[in-house]
């Protein structure tokens, strides 16, 4: 008998009418009883059964703090899984709120359609593991921004999943002492939470794709290429932890991607809090004494300039052998084939670099510096040093010159700004991963997309919003806008900017509207509406357009054909309200330039081209 069964029982023999337990939905798993909530979807008003703040690992404090995450357990009593998890503890220079979160912070949050019956558990949904942004320092998932309502509705399950930030989730003295890549573990160990336990909320544990934006797109990639997945291998087994991947605006060889200097960072942290540093055992041993929120506050001290470079990223960890989370630097696991080979859809938006030079222009002082002090600033500011590159300062002024000429950092050159940073940052790493993984890829096929179309509002709007200075700014009347944009259609005037795609796929409780599911609606609709179609399709059977029987091969059900990325064919689709993939490759030339640099990235590209 279900438990909807024995309260309709226990009602009718008048035994606990209207008992809190019988009106919350129950799912009843291996790893204990859940109760949730519920609410109306946004647009088709489907009910959505939401189990959230569910611990999927010990609370990583005292004796667990830097160390990999162990499983929760079984819960003994009901849970009731109805309160919003805390973010993982860290220092949000994103949203201006300094300290935010709580060291106990892992917790997944799941969101269904269908609770499905006992003992088979059968028509159960697609599932979506979604791994939030925040480049490895900040963010959460469930902070609130993005509500799963849009892929509920297309009939896939949502769990967002939180994993530790910063040196919590990453710092590492590269030996035994501190491994680093603990928030890696953290997704890991959800993996094996949704492997174990999704099924019993309608989410399919054998139809699990991997999705992020930001770090998350980059995470979903490195998951590809971790053994810890179980996807050291050509081809997924039962018992691999994914099954497809999604990654927006980030990939494994983002320059955010991999710490190159991980224990050069762990040095000045524990400095900065008084650590002893003669050895990786006292330096260690200090920090798991230290207060959290001192190692939190002494974030900031760590960055050279404004927030940069990145301090706390995840390592490669060679030296453990096979207990490796990332055992090679990424683009050798792809050339040696030693990755999970699954179907892959990845992409980035057309402005994804406004979102880092929006805030620089605003700050006359940041933008005064480079345009004074270029050789001091320039390789900080596109992550330039001797890991990088031999002579940062020459390849640094090569960028520049590249995309601003003479001209100085400012509004009137933001457009060539936007442009460097979103080839720096986010185009051709994405260029330059899906070209390797397709090369290398023996089974299924990778997706690339382009989002060039500005919806009605974009993750900037939402992210001043959510600043309280930002908000100040805005109410007196003094908030930044960009006269070079102001002829676009954008109301922010920074173009399709860093997120701005998943407000085609989330509605966000910060905005008063969500996007109709039509496509004679709006534009803005029309666009949501076609990825929805295509994203769903993706997770549903690995293919965004897949050939229907009854239709002809010419002529696509879906309004658009989603052709392929593979080796001699670099199609990628334009999403705007036409949707057309295109045969030209994106940005040949710019492409070209950047291959063309001596960066750490490129230098293995004379001998992977001598091996094909």
């Amino acid at each position: 008998m279900t438990w909807q069964h024995r309260c309709a029982v226990v009602a009718l023999l008048g035994m606990l009418s209207g008992d809190a337990l019988c009106d919350q939905p129950r799912v009843e798993t291996p790893s204990g009883t859940f109760l949730g909530g519920t609410h109306i979807s946004k647009r088709q008003g489907r009910t959505v059964y939401t189990f959230t703040g569910i611990p999927f690992a010990k609370p990583p404090v005292d004796g667990l703090r830097f160390t990999y995450p162990l499983p929760y357990g079984e819960h003994k009593e009901i849970f009731n899984a109805t309160r919003e998890p805390p973010p993982c503890l860290h220092w949000d220079n994103l949203r201006g709120r300094g300290v935010v979160g709580k060291e106990d912070c892992l917790y997944l949050n799941v969101f269904t359609n269908r609770i499905p019956p006992p003992p088979d558990y059968y028509n159960t949904q697609p599932t979506i593991a979604f791994l939030h942004a925040g480049t490895w320092m900040a963010g959460s998932g469930g902070d609130g921004l993005f509500q799963p309502d849009y892929l509920l509705e297309s009939d896939v399950c949502v769990i967002t999943v939180n994993h530790r930030l910063g040196p919590f989730g990453f710092l590492s003295t590269e030996d035994p002492e501190a491994p680093g890549n603990y928030g890696l573990m953290d997704q890991i160990m959800a993996l094996e939470w949704i492997h174990e336990n999704g099924r019993y909320f309608g989410c399919m544990n054998d139809s699990v794709t991997v999705m992020g934006s930001g770090a998350g797109g980059i995470s979903a990639n490195l998951l590809m290429l971790s053994p810890k997945t179980r996807g050291a291998a050509y081809h997924p087994d039962d018992h691999a932890l994914l099954h497809k991947a999604i990654s927006h605006s980030g990939t494994a060889y983002s320059p955010h991607a991999i710490s190159k200097d991980a224990k050069v960072q762990a040095l000045k942290l524990s400095k900065v809090v008084g650590c002893p540093t003669a050895t990786s055992k006292e330096l260690m041993s200090c920090l798991k004494m230290t207060s959290p929120d001192k190692i939190v506050e002494a974030i900031p001290s760590l960055y050279l300039w404004d927030d940069e470079p990145l301090p706390f990223a995840p390592v490669v960890d060679k030296w453990q052998g096979p207990d490796a989370v990332i055992p090679d630097e990424p683009h050798h696991l792809i050339k040696h084939r030693e990755f999970l080979q699954v179907p892959w859809l990845v992409g980035t938006n057309k402005d994804d670099g406004a979102f880092r030079v929006q805030d620089i222009l605003k700050d006359s002082v940041l933008t005064e510096q480079l345009n004074t002090h270029w050789d001091k600033y320039g390789p900080i500011l596109l992550d330039l040093d001797e890991t990088s590159c031999k002579d940062p300062v020459e390849v640094s002024k090569t960028i520049r010159k590249y995309y601003l000429g003479k001209k100085k950092f400012g509004y009137e050159s933001s457009k060539s700004f936007v442009e460097m940073m979103t080839d720096r940052f986010f185009l051709y790493p994405t260029d330059h991963a899906t070209k390797d993984y397709a090369r290398y890829l023996k089974s299924y096929q990778t997706y690339r997309y382009e989002l060039v179309y500005s919806g009605r509002k974009s993750f900037l709007d939402l992210l001043h919003q959510e600043n309280p200075h930002e908000t100040v700014a805005s109410m007196l009347g003094s908030a930044v806008s960009n006269p070079r944009f102001q002829n676009s259609r954008d109301s922010h005037g920074w173009g399709v900017s860093f997120l701005d795609e998943l407000l085609f796929l989330f509605p966000s409780s910060k905005l008063d509207f969500v996007y109709k599911q039509d496509f004679k609606a709006d534009s803005a609709s029309q666009v949501s509406t076609h990825m929805l179609m295509l994203w769903s399709n993706f997770v549903k059977g690995s293919d965004p357009t897949p050939v229907l029987n009854g239709w002809p091969e010419d002529i696509s059900p879906w309004g658009a054909w989603w052709e392929p990325f593979v080796n001699g064919y670099l199609y990628y689709l334009r999403i705007d309200p036409e949707m057309e993939s295109s045969d030209v490759p994106l940005k040949e030339e710019t492409m070209q330039f950047w291959e063309g640099l001596p960066l750490f990235e490129n230098r293995d590209q004379n001998v992977i081209r001598d091996e094909l």
